[in-house]
């Protein structure tokens, strides 16, 4: 099989940014990092046997994140800059790789703010814009089909205190919202597989995870006691999620309850998180251990091989692709 990874940082003067962090002891999501991240997508093959994994070539698109693989159309992706600082214009925005190699599609929207997740629906696209605390669903013109705010369905006080009202009218691109301003930072958000009529999404500060009616918009929190979530995704026994900060991968049956949890960190490490995890065809679980830059593969017997990535690689999506799939031109 094929799978690519995103890399939203690559910039070794973020990674001195992100263990001063570490070092100072506490969360520092309110600081902001001012440079150039760089970004990079790689692709992998991996051969079938444990741990057997291999690069076929990388890309440099800026800071990526979500990403989703779509057949006969190519790789979406969430590149670009984000505000730094009020007033200064971001231009985060969706990107199609087509099978050519060519980037034939750009999707922008001025809602478009510290996008992470990204999903193709049957009308558009699925994103969170964690700048404004709201999942939107996109035409390919960048138009609103659809939208769920956190601010106006009970999670109005922001992280570091006040309550929050978004302006729905305003370019937020032109804005800064560190995670003291945001509500909820959520993540995640994908179609239900098993339901097409609602949509789960991961509240990160909350810890819990939420099923959104898509005509009512009233949702109802299906987990909980969650440590810094992300990526809910379908699972052959149901769901799974990358519970971050326990360093784990966490799955459940489609009732939402749980069945097993997945190490994905060495014990050791005294700073876990684990940001993604795929169930690969073999029933083996391949896991982003971003602070000890290692993809981690594991089976079902709890044998383990990793594949180092390499500072300042950190991880944040893995996204199986076909075995035809290149990179192309771009690469």
């Amino acid at each position: 099989m094929k799978f690519v990874v995103s890399y939203p940082q690559t910039n070794w003067d973020y990674v001195k940014f992100r263990l001063n962090r570490i070092i100072r002891g506490k969360d520092r999501s309110n600081d902001v990092f001012r440079g150039s991240p760089g970004g990079k997508i790689e692709l992998f093959k991996h051969h079938g046997n444990l741990g057997n994994i291999t690069s076929l070539g990388v890309i440099h698109p800026t800071k990526p994140f979500g990403m989703h693989y779509v057949p006969d159309e190519g790789l979406y992706f969430i590149t670009g800059l984000p505000c730094c600082e009020d007033g200064v214009a971001g231009d985060e925005h969706i990107a199609r790789l087509n099978p050519s190699g060519e980037i034939d599609l750009e999707i922008r929207s001025p809602l478009l703010t510290q996008v992470r997740s990204l999903r193709r629906t049957e009308r558009g696209f699925l994103v969170t814009a964690s700048g404004v605390d709201a999942i939107l669903e996109l035409d390919f013109s960048g138009n609103i089909l659809w939208s769920w705010w956190g601010t106006e369905h009970g999670f109005d006080m922001a992280y570091g205190g006040g309550k929050r009202v978004i302006d729905k009218t305003l370019d937020h691109r032109l804005n800064n919202y560190p995670g003291r301003l945001q509500t909820t930072h959520l993540n995640s958000a994908i179609v239900d597989p098993y339901d097409p009529n609602k949509i789960l999404t991961i509240l990160f500060y909350q810890g819990k995870v939420a099923r959104i009616d898509r005509t009512t918009l009233q949702h109802e929190i299906v987990i909980e006691n969650l440590n810094g979530a992300h990526h809910i995704r379908p699972h052959s026994l149901g769901y799974m999620l990358s519970n971050s900060r326990r360093g784990e991968v966490l799955v459940y049956d489609r009732q939402f309850q749980f069945i097993k949890s997945v190490p994905g960190t060495n014990k050791l490490f005294p700073v876990k998180w684990v940001q993604d995890a795929i169930e690969m065809p073999s029933g083996n679980h391949l896991i982003a251990d971003c602070n000890s830059f290692k993809l981690r593969e594991r089976d079902l017997n709890n044998r383990e091989k990793t594949y180092t990535t390499g500072m300042p690689n950190r991880v944040f999506q893995i996204e199986p692709v076909p075995d035809d799939f290149t990179f192309g031109q771009l690469s």
